[in-house]
């Protein structure tokens, strides 16, 4: 179903359980269907939510969804960019925050990192490649959140690696972000596999929508 905010914006609403408002890239602007492999995990478990509009999600987007579904609170999820206002939202139970991308503060002593203090449990998912590869994003960029935070490093995966298989590789292809180059093997136990970022790519996001689960169910 789709269902019309005060603001204008709309909303759709996929699966079934409590309600889960789900931010793609570029601060929610990204289409969801880029994440469908994943979200077809994380529907059986909730409802997932999508804001469908060319306009960031903010924090007044939180109480305006919550006011139309008739809901005290809902879950929080994240990919890459998105407003760290929506952590200070007495609105969000719990957040899950995959690779998060926040633009930096902006003073007279430079760029600085955004500072967040938030009331409610956050859980970061890393890729490992988006932090430890070349070019790697600048520590200005990660936002520093105090409070009740779970942080989880996922080795060999780069920060499209989320994405269906075909926006990865376009992702890859054109160099935007560096991705997964398969499951490293000894030397001595070396054999030729045939689709093996396929599968890497597909234990990660599998890993992503468990934890994700495990972390609002409890």
């Amino acid at each position: 179903p789709s269902i019309k905010l005060s603001s204008g914006k709309s909303i759709t609403l996929l699966g079934n359980g409590p309600p889960v408002l789900f931010s793609s890239g570029l601060f929610g602007t990204m289409p969801s269907f880029l994440y469908n492999n994943f979200l077809d995990d994380m529907k059986k478990e909730f409802t997932i939510v999508n804001i469908n509009d060319i306009t960031p999600i903010t924090q007044n987007d939180i109480y305006d969804v919550t006011k139309s579904l008739s809901v005290d609170y809902i879950s929080y999820i994240s990919h890459s960019s998105f407003n760290p206002d929506i952590l200070e939202c007495t609105k969000i139970n719990k957040a899950i925050l995959f690779d998060p991308i926040c633009i930096p503060n902006l003073n007279f002593n430079g760029v600085n990192q955004q500072n967040i203090d938030n009331k409610f449990p956050i859980l970061i998912i890393k890729a490992e490649k988006l932090y430890n590869s070349d070019p790697t994003i600048p520590d200005w960029q990660t936002p520093n959140i105090n409070g009740n935070v779970t942080e989880i490093f996922y080795k060999n995966v780069g920060h499209p690696d989320i994405l269906d298989d075909f926006w990865a590789n376009f992702a890859k292809s054109y160099g935007f972000w560096d991705t997964s180059d398969g499951k490293i093997q000894k030397f001595s136990d070396w054999k030729l596999k045939r689709n093996d970022i396929k599968t890497e790519r597909k234990k990660y996001r599998k890993f992503l929508s468990k934890k994700a689960i495990e972390f609002i169910n409890n």
